[in-house]
């Protein structure tokens, strides 16, 4: 069974626009709304009112401000309609009042106040907001800065990249615009533009900011080594910048040096920072070096909560350490264990560290039935029936499944397999087919279709099933790999079915079956002395390999007359036992 474990202290956002905001010369200070005026002049707060249904506060008239109020008046007028719809917060009203402010020209606080407001509630009107904004006030850096923070948050930071590029070119000096623009082009990984953007910043202006931009460009090329001094530099001089230290403990780990990222682990447990995540962290790197007492003194400084203390004993599970696991999850089991949650570990535990299949099944009786967990207790039930090879018990367990949790696909997928293991193969393709149908955007099933069809000799229907995959996953490693071979095998389409495999081995690398297709591929396209440097790598990637592997190995190195390395290959082959003994044992007689 494989736990789910919390995502901790992954790339930290780079910034927010607060950073931006702080000491930027488009900003007049931090006023609130109630006490700003828009002359600079001391406005009385307004009070609280209701409203029309155009957004005018209640008891004002609406005015044609053009001909029936001075200059100021018209100003003061949209002021307290905009004040009006923050002081209610009310977006509809500060919509229906951007048309006024912008006609008026309000103050560039005004604007800023509005938009940050309409950024933390995530609102749709932010975009056309903020290009009103910029209408009146164009120049303005703390505006362009949060239009360009609001355009990333709405999906466009290629837009967001323009805009800054444009605003650079017209205020080529502006230190706030230059690290802007380095983080959007990070966001839209453009790193070496970012790079070269930052290294324009003159020495004296380098503040620890500058350097954690500089290293986070880096790390997206993965020069991590070159990203870590960088990052020393910004703690050195500002020794709280938590984002940095993030970057640097995961820098750190990424480059096994584990004692260094623990260290900076627990510089941020004294500043505070996400304890939590901190601790796991710490918990994590203390498993890796094979230290589980050190790992439960950090349990020990972190919260009592069930799930925190859960995913601990998680982290013990996959690392190995299952006294520690077990005597952990007995205590949180004394406490009562109404999900079913502390019982389902220890019965996967019962079962993976003894093998004892009847404590395990035992342990699962104590979920209660009518529990959030208890639909992932059958799920463990039936997974480890199946493993143990009681296949009837697995089916009679993955059909009750079925019945009682009908929304979990995966006991429909669990009995296509073990229909398949059985040979049951038109049995295995109704399920797959009804299955199919359940799930229509569920591409599990498309490959358990399809490698059903070529089972059963229906190549074409199988490619055809297969290849659909990869018009709304393209990225399937799966399919990719099963078209690429397939088009190598059938001796067409060669230059495609290379360009799957490649991209195959990129999402899923070192996988002895992809690199297998690899070699295959090439040998088909003419390219033998390639063929076999990726078949070689390919036999020394499975545990043992496939016989088809050693199968292709013998095949190729024949073609290069390399009969000792041919023998060998057929002769592995055969002792796997293929399918195809006798035409080996025919290839081998002939060498």
């Amino acid at each position: 069974m494989k736990h789910t474990t919390l995502a901790i202290l992954c790339a930290l956002p780079l910034a927010t626009s607060a950073v931006f905001f702080s000491g930027c010369s488009g900003c007049t200070g931090n006023k609130s709304w109630e006490n700003a005026s828009p002359h600079d002049a001391d406005t009385p707060a307004v009070a609280r009112q209701t409203e029309t249904g155009d957004g005018i506060p209640q008891g004002m008239t609406p005015l044609s401000v053009e001909t029936e109020l001075s200059p100021e008046a018209q100003s003061t007028y949209a002021y307290l309609i905009f004040a009006q719809a923050m002081n209610n917060e009310d977006e509809n009203a500060l919509d229906q009042a951007r048309g006024m402010m912008r006609l008026t020209k309000l103050p560039i606080r005004s604007w800023l106040e509005g938009g940050v407001w309409l950024m933390s509630r995530n609102s749709s009107i932010i975009l056309p907001f903020l290009q009103d904004a910029l209408a009146v006030w164009p120049d303005d850096i703390a505006l362009n800065l949060l239009n360009a923070e609001a355009l990333i948050n709405n999906g466009a930071p290629h837009q967001g990249v323009d805009l800054m590029r444009a605003y650079l070119g017209k205020h080529p000096d502006s230190f706030d615009a230059s690290l802007k623009l380095a983080l959007l082009l990070v966001k839209v990984k453009k790193f070496a533009e970012a790079e070269n953007l930052l290294k324009t910043i003159p020495h004296k202006k380098r503040s620890p900011l500058v350097n954690y931009y500089q290293a986070r460009t880096l790390i997206g090329m993965q020069r991590q080594g070159e990203a870590i001094s960088y990052l020393q530099e910004a703690v050195k001089e500002q020794p709280d910048f938590v984002e940095a230290l993030v970057e640097l403990a995961f820098a750190y780990e990424q480059r096994q040096n584990l004692p260094e990222a623990r260290k900076i682990y627990e510089r941020l447990l004294k500043l505070n920072f996400s304890p939590q995540d901190v601790l796991l962290r710490l918990v994590n790197i203390s498993l890796r070096l094979n230290q589980p007492e050190r790992a439960l003194r950090y349990i020990n400084l972190g919260p009592n909560a069930k799930q925190f203390r859960l995913t601990v004993a998680d982290m013990f599970m996959d690392s190995r350490h299952y006294l520690q696991a077990e005597s952990l999850l007995k205590q949180i089991a004394a406490e009562g264990d109404q999900t079913g949650d502390v019982h389902i570990r220890l019965a996967d535990m019962a079962y993976r560290q003894r093998r004892d299949l009847n404590m395990a099944l035992s342990l699962l009786d104590n979920v209660p039935p009518a529990s959030s967990s208890a639909g992932q207790a059958q799920l463990l039930r039936t997974q480890l029936l199946a493993d143990a090879g009681q296949e009837k018990a697995a089916l009679e367990s993955t059909r009750k499944g079925q019945r009682d949790f009908a929304d979990i696909s995966v006991f429909w997928e669990i009995e296509i397999r073990l229909l398949a293991r059985a040979k049951h193969i038109p049995e295995a393709l109704d399920i797959a087919r009804n299955a199919q149908k359940l799930w229509p955007d569920n591409m599990e099933f498309h490959l358990l279709l399809g490698s059903l069809l070529d089972e059963t000799g229906d190549k074409k229907n199988a490619f055809d099933v297969i290849e659909k995959i990869l018009e709304t996953q393209p990225d399937n490693f799966h399919a990719l790999n099963y078209v690429g071979y397939t088009l190598a095998e059938e001796n067409r389409d060669l230059d495609r079915a290379l360009k799957l495999l490649i991209r195959a081995d990129e999402l899923s690398p070192n996988q002895s079956y992809i690199v297998d297709s690899i070699a295959w591929a090439l040998f088909k396209s003419g390219q033998a002395q390639e063929a076999l440097v990726e078949i070689r790598r390919a036999v020394k990637l499975g545990e043992p390999p496939d016989p088809s592997i050693w199968e292709h190995y013998g095949d190729i190195a024949i073609y290069l007359n390399l009969k000792d390395e041919a023998r060998k290959a057929y002769q592995n082959a055969l002792d796997l036992k293929p399918a195809n003994a006798e035409s080996l044992l025919q290839r081998l007689s002939n060498l």
